[in-house]
């Protein structure tokens, strides 16, 4: 874990520029979701020959082999298999962090900004909405129905 990264980067200040950036920002808890297993690595069986790859899932994004990696197979048909040991998952927990506002730089009328960060393994379970926290995390950004919004991860 790092600590005392510097500079802390205000939260007004998260635009596309920290995009895949390692950052470190203040702010308080409002909001933490239920903790939830995310799929790091995935399990395939070959339709075909019954041979198994493990499939890195970046982000716990789905994604099936493109091929077999048996040479004299090369199936192309894929069954996930959540049970095999070569599936791995982890705690994952999502937590919105609000901006830390001082009297003078106060807004008459404007809402706190706010932050989604993400939480894996022994970070998940940590905070608790009302906590003050600075986390230290890579931006990314993530698709949602209401369109795009910045990450912390």
């Amino acid at each position: 874990r790092v600590y005392n990264y510097d500079p802390l980067t205000q939260l007004k200040n998260v635009r596309a520029n920290c995009y895949g950036k390692y950052i470190a920002l203040r702010g308080t808890v409002v909001r933490v979701s239920n903790i939830k297993p995310l799929c790091t690595k995935l399990a395939f069986v070959c339709g075909t020959c019954g041979d198994v790859q493990g499939v890195p899932l970046p982000d716990g994004k789905y994604t099936l082999p493109t091929k077999c990696l048996v040479p004299e197979c090369r199936g192309r048909s894929f069954t996930a298999d959540r049970s095999s040991p070569l599936t791995t998952t982890v705690d994952w927990q999502s937590v919105k962090v609000q901006e830390l506002m001082s009297d003078d730089q106060r807004e008459t009328g404007r809402i706190p900004r706010t932050i989604e960060c993400e939480l894996v393994q022994d970070l998940v379970d940590s905070c608790v909405p009302g906590d003050m926290v600075t986390i230290t995390g890579i931006v990314k950004v993530s698709s949602t129905d209401e369109g795009k919004i910045h990450n912390l991860r």
